[in-house]
C-alpha cells in the first residue's frame, strides 16, 4: 500500500522534475536540480514571492524528513 507524504505532494503542486531539472509548473522556467541557488521565475509569473525560492533545498529537507521517518 502507497502511503501519501503530504508535504511531498506539496512540493509537486508548484514544481515538476525533468529529468536533471527542476520545472515551476507556472511559468516553465527550470533550474538544474543540483543548483541549490535561489529560483529564477519568468517575467510576470504569478509563482514568484508565492513559493519558496529554493525548491532543490527543499526537495532534499522533505526526502530526508521521509526518510527519518521511516516512509521511504
Amino acid at each position: 500500500m502507497s502511503v501519501t507524504y503530504l508535504p511531498l505532494e506539496a512540493w509537486n503542486k508548484h514544481w515538476t522534475l525533468d529529468g536533471p531539472l527542476v520545472r515551476c509548473r507556472l511559468c516553465g522556467s527550470v533550474q538544474d536540480l543540483m543548483d541549490a541557488g535561489a529560483f529564477r521565475h519568468a517575467l510576470g509569473c504569478k509563482a514568484w514571492g508565492l513559493q519558496t525560492q529554493y525548491p532543490s533545498r527543499e526537495l532534499a529537507a522533505l526526502l530526508q524528513q521521509k526518510i527519518q521517518a521511516g516512509l521511504f
